[in-house]
Parts: structure tokens; sequence; C-alpha cells
């Protein structure tokens, strides 16, 4: 999980924290975060632990005190007032990332396995412009799945903006090696990211 971390830090510089746990592994509930997860099974709620207690390893990185994370109607992060963030967690690992909002005033992070999409979900999840970048991509699956974790990121990070729930179709990357942005659209922030595959992961980070 070290090199994992040593990534996300590379990708987001000195200004955001990075925490990274397992979620195997159970973790405490802060008393306020408890009842979130009072109907959840046993595999959600040590998730869920697992990414509040990655939150505050993060907050800690910026010597930030430690709060219970709620989590509002729409099951996104409560983050506290100045502070951005971003959770996400997959079989292996459970990552967060956050920030103080004069630096990234949004976060939107994803982690995934490093392996192909399926090809039925590519023109699901794909734009037409970005189905012609893959056709001269080495290896087009994994590349696809790369654009499925970018846009999860994206999705993060623009969601505490501007309270829209998006598809796939209304994000269209440019794409230049490890790093994206979103193409101009006047309903979305503007934002940009990288993807790095490490540890057999896809790690995707998009921000303001």
């Amino acid at each position: 999980m070290d090199s994992i971390r040593a990534a996300l830090r590379k990708m987001l510089g000195p200004n955001a924290g990075v925490g990274v746990t397992d979620p195997t592994v159970p973790s405490d509930l802060w008393p306020e975060e408890t009842s979130a997860m009072s109907r959840a099974i046993p595999k959600r709620r040590t998730e869920f632990a697992a990414g509040r207690k990655a939150a505050r390893i993060a907050m800690a990185e910026l010597d930030l005190p430690p709060v219970a994370i709620l989590q509002g109607a729409d099951r996104a992060p409560i983050w506290p007032k100045g502070i951005s963030g971003s959770i996400s967690h997959c079989a292996q690992c459970c990552i967060a990332v956050v920030a103080q909002t004069p630096h990234y005033p949004t976060l939107g992070v994803d982690v995934e396995a490093a392996d192909p999409l399926d090809n039925d979900l590519i023109p699901v999840v794909c734009t037409p412009a970005e189905q012609v970048w893959l056709r001269d991509a080495p290896h087009p699956g994994l590349a696809a799945k790369k654009i499925f974790s970018a846009k999860e990121a994206v999705y993060k990070a623009q969601y505490p903006l501007t309270g829209k729930v998006i598809g796939f179709d209304a994000v269209s990357l440019i794409i230049d090696e490890d790093r994206f942005s979103v193409a101009a659209n006047p309903t979305l922030p503007t934002l940009k990211g990288t993807i790095l595959i490490q540890e057999g992961l896809i790690l995707s980070v998009a921000h303001g």
C-alpha cells in the first residue's frame, strides 16, 4: 500500500493529504457515524469504516484535526467547511484524498482493478471521440477501463459544485498519456486530473 500512497502523493503534490487502508480489516467508526451503517451488511460497514479511517489519516497529513465524517442523504461524505475530499475503495484497498479548498476547490478519486472494460460497456462509457482515441491505444480494453475510472473521479469532483447526477455521456475526456482534462461543457466545472496504474490498480484523481 506504500506504493499506492506514494503514487497518489505524486498525482496531487504536497497540498493534499492521502490515506490508504485495508477494507477487509475492521476499523472503528466514530459514534456520530454509526447511524449511517445501522442497517448495513458487515462488508459494507467494514468498507465504510475503512474509508473514514483513510480520510482521517489524510487529514492528519495536513495537520487537520480528526472529525467524524458523516454521510448526506445522497450518501456523499460531508467534509468540514473549507475542506474538499473524496473516498473510493475496491477489494484491495480504500483510499481517501483531502485538501484545503484554496489549493483544491474540489477533489474526486477512484480506484479500480486494472483489467479490461467489457466490450459491451465501451459504447456506454466512452463517447464517440473517445472511441476513436481507443483505436490507437495499445490495449483498448484497459484504456477504456482507465476512461471509466477517470470519469468516476470526475463525477465525484463535479458533484459538490453542481449537485448534478450525470451519466458517462455527459463527460468527454481529452487524454494526454497519464493526464486528462474535461472537454469544455457549459454544464460542468473545469476539471482535470491524472490516471496511473500501480500494483494492479487504476488510480484516478480529478480536481478543480
